[in-house]
């Protein structure tokens, strides 16, 4: 006969399911559901005050796992420059090294113990069934010879990554590379919903639910997750042999910036319809013409071609990019997605292959990449030989509850501690950073999918807006000023969806961004932090 504690536990999986579900965390970027009327909206805001408080009463059943109450060290954190160096418009020469891996090398992906990210799966395990393409982790090393030390910029096919793998990854590098300076080492996902999963959300999630509380109490095994350990460690030491890689192929050359207009190839599905319509592109040119060139590329756009509830592993269109772009060019590719919130794929015309999703997505990333390959010569400059980057880590409490929970359980695991006896509030360390490139380019390294508005200006009126009020802010374009602003999105680390604060909705209300924003405060703080870092430097 079953006990009670057990049908007990049972109940609670059931109504924990049905929330998640509900919510549909993880999903496809959606619209925001529309600003409901006033008695709506109570009505809302009611359910959504029973959603969260049973979230929570959840939460406190679960025993708790081991978390700090305060962070530990930083680990292979880099601060960046104290001082800004000025551009001389005359030095040009950079030197430039690339390297690549497929993530998938080494690992057996189909022993069952390694799951594709997208939907939630609560009692099937996504386990893949077959591969399309290779996930790949690139790397790139620049170097502006002021004696300062390595930049390098790694994306990997991947829904995301968090800090605490970041800095696993930024060891491995530092200790693989001893003889080189890192002056920093950055990781930004391309946030695919088609690969395997790196952040831990696609695991089944009942096994996590009823095994995980007693991995909590005892300590005896590791937390059940989507999260591979052996993959992750895996992919660790692949970058790191990239790097090295990338450090041994370093060679002089000029970098040129161009940009084209990608505009009808996107589709902002949230107001305030504020983008950045460009696919940006940092064309390095070696010295030796018989060496190939590197295209570093930024654009926004979320990479869900093959849609979130596929089992078969591919890196979706940026790996169609970067096939084009070797075939006609015979030039290494490595992008990085930009401020993408809720920015996803518009095919744009009837030509597209109707039906065939994974066709559908080759067409895609090789027409992306004929836009890049067709920029004119004439609209290329050469970018000065100056590469200034500060960074700052700041904190950042998670007030959304399904976020607790998933910390909880241990399905995801971060730099966090815990400031309450119960562990219902928590906090996670992350960090902004910020590059200038020559004398005309800042980037801001994001760790998480920002709204555009934020980035570029452009908010909501309080009668537009969910919150009904108005909220001021200085966009991240106006504190770099004159400079054009690139936004490097879920860069080292993946605290989710950065939100206008008075847009926020309910959970209750079934709003995907809502749903996959850990902390209602990460705009305002993100902002404070962002500015903070460019107030630091001296110049």
């Amino acid at each position: 006969m079953q006990s009670k504690t057990g049908k007990s536990w049972k109940k609670l999986l059931a109504v924990l399911l049905c929330a998640a579900l509900t919510a549909g965390a993880f999903a496809t970027p959606a619209a925001a559901a529309e600003k409901p009327s006033a008695a709506m909206g109570a009505v809302y805001s009611v359910g959504d005050w029973a959603l969260k408080g049973l979230l929570k009463l959840i939460t406190v059943l679960m025993p708790q796992p081991n978390t700090p109450c305060e962070f530990p060290e930083s680990k292979n954190f880099f601060p960046g420059d104290s001082q800004f160096l000025p551009v001389d418009p005359a030095k040009t020469t950079w030197e430039l090294g690339f390297a690549q891996r497929d993530m998938t090398s080494g690992v057996d992906i189909f022993d069952g113990n390694h799951y594709v990210t997208g939907g939630l799966a609560p009692f099937s395990k996504r386990n893949p069934t077959d591969v399309l393409d290779e996930p790949t982790a690139r790397i790139t090393v620049l170097d502006d010879k002021t004696g300062r030390g390595l930049v390098a910029f790694v994306s990997i096919d991947a829904f995301g990554i968090t800090s605490a793998d970041v800095a696993n990854i930024r060891d491995a590098v530092v200790n693989t590379v001893p003889w080189k300076t890192f002056r920093s080492i950055n990781v930004s996902a391309l946030h695919q919903h088609s690969v395997i999963d790196t952040l831990g959300m696609n695991g089944m999630l009942a096994e996590a639910l009823f095994l995980n509380p007693l991995a909590n109490l005892t300590g005896l095994f590791q937390p059940f997750s989507g999260k591979n350990p052996a993959f992750m460690k895996n992919l660790s030491a692949l970058i790191a042999d990239a790097a090295k890689e990338a450090v041994g192929n370093l060679e002089p050359g000029q970098l040129l910036y161009s940009k084209v207009d990608v505009a009808d190839f996107i589709n902002d599905k949230r107001d305030p319809q504020k983008i950045d319509p460009y696919f940006h592109r940092l064309r390095f040119v070696p010295t030796n013409a018989a060496s190939s060139e590197t295209w570093l590329t930024n654009v926004a756009i979320h990479t869900t071609g093959a849609g979130t509830d596929g089992l078969v592993v591919t890196a979706d269109f940026p790996a169609y990019i970067a096939k084009e772009v070797w075939e006609k060019k015979h030039a290494n590719f490595q992008m990085i997605n930009g401020a993408q919130l809720a920015i996803g794929i518009n095919y744009g015309c009837d030509d597209w292959p109707d039906g065939d999703r994974y066709e559908a997505l080759q067409v895609y990333g090789r027409a992306l990449a004929q836009k890049l390959i067709n920029i004119p010569a004439a609209q290329e400059q050469t970018v000065p030989a100056m590469l200034n980057f500060s960074a700052k880590e700041f904190v950042i409490p998670i007030d959304n509850p399904l976020h607790i929970l998933f910390f909880r359980t241990r399905m995801i695991e971060s730099t966090c501690r815990k400031t309450d006896l119960l562990g219902l509030k928590l906090e996670v360390k992350t960090e902004v950073g910020y590059m200038e490139i020559g004398d005309q380019l800042a980037v801001a390294l994001v760790p998480g999918e920002l709204d555009p508005g934020i980035a570029f200006g452009g908010g909501l009126s309080a009668e537009d807006s969910w919150q009904g009020w108005d909220w001021e802010f200085t966009s991240m374009q106006e504190t770099v000023g004159s400079r054009e602003l690139l936004v490097f999105g879920l860069t080292n680390d993946q605290i989710g969806y950065i939100i206008l604060p008075n847009d926020i909705g309910n959970l209750i209300a079934f709003g995907n961004e809502e749903v996959n924003a850990a902390s209602t405060k990460s705009a305002d703080l993100l902002l404070a932090a962002f500015q903070q870092t460019l107030s630091g430097v001296k110049r």
